[in-house]
C-alpha cells in the first residue's frame, strides 16, 4: 500500500511538471513584452533588465490598430456565433428526430466535416467567383469551418431529450417551429452556452482563414493586427509580443470564467435521461 501511494505521487509530480511546461511558452511571450527593443529581440525568459510595460504598451495600442481590430473581431465573431447557434441547433434537431436514410446520410456527412480539412485557395477563388464581399466570405467560411462540431454537439444532447415532449407538444396543437423553438430550444441550454464559448473561441482566434479573407490593415480582426508591426516595426518585438498578449486576453479572460459550463454542456447529454 505505502509502494503503491509512493508510486501514485512520482505520476503525479511527473504529470503536474509535463502540464506546467504549456507555461513556458506564455511566460515568454508575456515577460519579452515588458522589455526593450534590445531585449525583446533575443527572445529568452529571463526578466528584463529595464521594464517597459507602460511605453510598450501604449505604444503598441497607438499604432498597432486595436481598437479597429477589435471592432472587427467582436462583429464578426458575433455574427458567426449567431449563426452557428441558431442554424446548428435546428440542424441537430431535424437530423436526429428524422429517422430517415436521408437524414442519416446528411448526418454522417456532417461528422465527416469533423477530419476533413478547409481548403482556403479553392474557397477563396469560389467566394471571389461568387462576388462575395471580403467580411460576408470570411463569415460564412468560419461559419462552415465550425458547422461540424457544433452539429455534434447538438445532436448528442438532443438525442437525450425524450421523445415524448415532441408528441405532447404536437397533441397540444405545435407546428415544428413552436416546438422547437419554443419548446426545445430552452431545454438545451447547457450545451448552448457551451457551443457559445467554444465557437466564440475559435472565431476570435482565428487566423488562417482570416488572413486570407481579411486581407487589409482596415478589416484586420485582432490577432491580425500584428502584421502591422511587421515592415517599418519589423525588428520592434516587444510590440509584437504585447500585441499577442492584448489579442489573446478576452478569449483567455472568457474561457477561464466560463470552462465550467464547457465541462458541464459536453457532458450533460450523456448522462440526461
Amino acid at each position: 500500500m505505502r509502494k503503491q501511494k509512493i508510486v501514485n505521487g512520482v505520476i503525479s509530480i511527473i504529470l503536474w511538471l509535463c502540464a506546467l511546461v504549456i507555461l513556458i511558452p506564455i511566460f515568454m511571450v508575456v515577460i519579452n513584452s515588458f522589455k526593450n527593443r534590445k531585449e525583446a529581440a533575443m527572445m529568452n525568459i529571463q526578466l528584463p533588465g529595464s521594464w517597459h510595460i507602460i511605453e510598450n504598451y501604449s505604444q503598441m495600442m497607438k499604432e498597432g490598430g486595436i481598437l479597429r481590430g477589435f471592432i472587427n473581431s467582436t462583429v464578426i465573431t458575433v455574427i458567426c456565433v449567431f449563426l452557428l447557434i441558431v442554424l446548428c441547433s435546428a440542424m441537430a434537431f431535424v437530423l436526429q428526430r428524422k429517422k430517415t436514410w436521408f437524414s442519416k446520410t446528411v448526418n454522417m456527412i456532417v461528422i465527416f466535416g469533423l477530419v476533413l480539412p478547409v481548403q482556403i485557395i479553392p474557397t477563396y477563388f469560389v467566394c471571389n467567383f461568387l462576388h462575395l464581399s471580403h467580411e460576408i466570405a470570411a463569415i460564412l467560411v468560419l461559419v462552415v469551418a465550425n458547422m461540424s462540431f457544433t452539429v455534434f454537439l447538438y445532436t448528442g444532447f438532443i438525442k437525450s431529450i425524450p421523445l415524448e415532449i415532441d408528441e405532447s407538444a404536437w397533441l397540444d396543437g405545435a407546428n415544428h417551429t413552436q416546438l422547437f423553438f419554443q419548446i426545445l430550444f430552452p431545454l438545451l441550454q447547457p450545451v448552448t452556452i457551451t457551443a457559445i464559448i467554444i465557437n466564440f473561441m475559435a472565431v476570435w482566434n482565428d487566423f488562417g482563414i482570416s488572413i486570407y479573407f481579411l486581407n487589409s490593415a482596415r478589416n484586420y480582426t485582432l490577432p491580425l493586427t500584428v502584421y502591422n508591426f511587421f515592415g517599418n516595426h519589423s525588428s520592434d518585438w516587444q510590440l509584437v509580443f504585447a500585441n499577442v498578449v492584448l489579442s489573446t486576453l478576452p478569449v483567455a479572460v472568457v474561457y477561464l470564467i466560463l470552462q465550467k459550463y464547457i465541462i458541464s454542456g459536453m457532458t450533460a447529454g450523456a448522462v440526461k435521461g
